[in-house]
């Protein structure tokens, strides 16, 4: 048995340094501003992605307010973020279990790896894997099979908070599962195939 596990949205709560950070380009070039609830609806896919989401229709160069974009989060994303309750204690607790953990995100892996390593440093993760800027990323299983063959469980839970991680899940022969406090309804975790729902991170121990 083992557990991976997304990263925004599911351990860590990023939104607002996520939705700042766009704001600030987007203030730049006098561009208008989404509020937090909306970046909510951008993310999952990528930064790439969630830069394109949030200019307005109209703009084609993408690339360069994609380039703004990684100097203004690459100060940002440790202002404001912070991780979900009990997160550490209950990985942790997977670690006293000898239960294997990994971490799977879309976000980039530079940022994944300070991220990590500043909220989560004293969890050991068999394989920590984010966005490898080569086109695989979630919901394509090709890095998720990746971390399945050095976790070499033959039970595997992915858990998530948005439909990428339940088709990831899916796409991966896994068992999907969503959490209610992430950036995406219920709903939309339960209409894509979610197992379970977690309603507090504990949670995650009621399947061990």
């Amino acid at each position: 048995m083992g557990f991976i596990f997304d990263l925004d949205g599911t351990l860590l709560n990023s939104i607002n340094d996520l939705g700042n950070a766009m704001n600030e380009v987007l203030r730049r070039h006098n561009m208008p501003e989404h509020d937090m609830e909306v970046y909510k609806t951008f993310v999952g896919n990528g930064i790439r992605k969630l830069v394109e989401r949030s200019l307005p229709k109209d703009v084609t160069d993408v690339d360069a307010y994609y380039e703004e974009y990684l100097i203004a989060y690459g100060k940002a994303y440790r202002n404001d973020s912070f991780l979900y309750d009990d997160v550490r204690e209950t990985l942790l607790k997977l670690n006293d279990l000898k239960i294997p953990i990994s971490i799977h995100t879309n976000k980039m892996q530079m940022y994944t790896d300070e991220i990590v390593k500043h909220y989560l440093k004293d969890v050991s993760f068999v394989s920590i894997v984010g966005d490898q800027d080569d086109g695989l990323h979630k919901p394509n299983p090709h890095h998720t099979e990746k971390i399945l063959s050095d976790m070499n469980c033959s039970k595997v839970f992915f858990v998530g908070d948005s439909d990428v991680d339940m088709k990831t899940a899916k796409n991966a022969n896994l068992i999907p599962v969503g959490v209610s406090w992430g950036f995406r309804s219920v709903e939309e975790l339960n209409q894509e195939g979610a197992q379970h729902i977690l309603t507090s991170f504990t949670d995650v121990l009621n399947l061990v």
